[in-house]
């Protein structure tokens, strides 16, 4: 379970407080996912729950299709094509039917980022970056992102860790909340900087490359040793925007399916990142902090608005000298 709260008496992850949630409506739902996302309020607070039907781990597929089934209803017969839907046998080998994630108390970004919303392309310059996009983020209050240092700090998860590295230079790598630990394709781990001082891609400088080069290094080992997955079998990438404001690097298996976090524009390939940090000077902006950065956001996203609103004026404006 994911929390976004502060530390709390109300446990908000058993059955009898799940049994007390108030649906409102629904967030918006995959068929390809067999997910859906529900808002109501939990403890009268507002509160998102996911519910997703769980991967089945190819190795215990033949098992499960053998002799893991209790019933079946076939509801297509027309050979060589059938159709069933079944029910797993129960048994303490068995494996879970959903998995939750549960955000709470959600705040209105956290609904409007799980809302279907028209996307567009913008373009960030650096003088955009400095005028409306870094107020934008020191705006953003420090609970904001304290489950984050819950984290990094041991306060939380920390049976979830599978490396940590100290110091203001250090690391922390564990599942994200996007996998449920039981397919190596699906694989998704998250690495997340110590330095709460780098709050995206645009704050990195050349002395930053040892500790991308570290997440890196870490990655490859953890994935090879615990799940024999290779390391060309692997997309390390950064996200920008991102969905919070501490610097965090996304591990993915290449065979995952691709998700809109990974398409051209929001997703940078984090040997990218090296590369253009290591062409930077040893001192002063790197690349990164000069470059213009084009990508896709939510009409209501926080920087939609400002961001679309100073690109039309500056479209209106094309052609006058």
């Amino acid at each position: 379970m994911m929390y976004t709260m502060a530390d709390t008496e109300l446990k908000p992850c058993d059955l009898a407080a799940l049994e007390t949630f108030e649906f409102e409506r629904v967030l918006m739902e995959s068929t390809l996912t067999g997910s859906c996302y529900l808002l109501g309020r939990l403890h009268g607070e507002p509160a998102i729950v996911h519910v997703q039907r769980t991967a089945v781990d190819p190795s215990a597929a033949p098992g499960i299709v053998k002799e893991g089934l209790e019933s079946l209803d076939v509801f297509l017969d027309n050979r060589p094509y059938f159709s069933a839907h079944a029910l797993l046998k129960r048994g303490a080998d068995a494996l879970p039917d959903l998995a939750l994630k549960l955000i709470w108390p959600c705040t209105d970004v956290h609904i409007k980022k799980y809302t279907p919303q028209p996307r567009r392309l913008l373009t960030e310059t650096p003088e955009l970056y400095a005028s409306i996009v870094e107020p934008y983020i020191a705006s953003f209050p420090p609970e904001r992102t304290a489950w984050v240092h819950a984290i990094i700090e041991g306060r939380k998860e920390a049976e979830r860790v599978l490396f940590s590295a100290p110091g203001d230079e250090g690391f922390t790598l564990l599942p994200d909340l996007k996998w449920d630990g039981v397919s190596p394709s699906a694989l998704y781990l998250t690495a997340i900087a110590r330095d709460a001082r780098i709050r995206s891609l645009r704050d990195l400088r050349r002395a930053h490359v040892p500790l991308l080069r570290a997440i890196r290094g870490a990655a490859y080992a953890v994935c090879a040793e615990r799940w024999g997955v290779a390391q060309g079998e692997l997309r390390l990438f950064v996200h920008y925007q991102p969905s919070y404001y501490h610097f965090h690097v996304h591990v993915v298996h290449v065979a995952h399916e691709i998700m809109a976090g990974m398409a051209v524009g929001q997703a940078h390939m984090l040997e990218d990142i090296i590369g253009w940090l290591e062409l930077s000077p040893e001192d002063g902006p790197s690349l990164l902090s000069q470059m213009a950065f084009t990508y896709a956001l939510g009409t209501e996203h926080g920087l939609y608005a400002p961001l679309a609103a100073r690109q039309e004026g500056e479209a209106d404006g094309f052609g006058e000298h």
